[in-house]
């Protein structure tokens, strides 16, 4: 049985107030899925770019709820993570194909940890040698 690591965009969408049905379904069909800390960095950071107001606070009311409620399932980025990455990250330079350090960490907690990324950005993963499935 496959396990899962979603990504910030998984997230993201299940706060909106009308997230996409197959994301809802896909997140709903897991018995535990896995987020990293990479992850609840990015929302933190986008939740905090937004102006003040109704949107801003529903936002963190739907993120604090759901990072609640994965609060054990949450993977910090330790020696193993961040020597995975590194590993990754350099692989894909050496091709031509630079990456984003989040992605590199999250890619490498993926690798270290045999989960699969579920994400809709399948091209942010595709180098690294690990799986990945878009929902949507």
């Amino acid at each position: 049985m496959r396990k899962y690591l979603l990504d910030t965009n998984i997230i993201s969408e299940l706060a909106k107030p009308s997230p996409h049905q197959n994301i809802v379904d896909f997140v709903i069909k897991q018995d535990k899925a896995w987020l990293s800390i990479i992850t609840v960095h990015e929302l933190n950071y986008g939740l905090k770019l937004l102006p003040e107001g109704k949107r801003r606070s529903q936002l963190e009311a739907s993120i604090e709820n759901f990072i609640e409620q994965y609060a054990n399932f949450i993977i910090p980025i330790e020696y193993q993570e961040a020597h995975v990455a590194a590993l990754l990250r350099a692989d894909a330079r050496k091709l031509g194909r630079p990456c984003h350090l989040a992605d590199s960490l999250i890619a490498g907690t993926a690798k270290a940890h045999d989960l699969t990324v579920v994400t809709r950005n399948e091209k942010d993963f595709r180098d690294f040698g690990i799986g990945v499935i878009n929902p949507w």
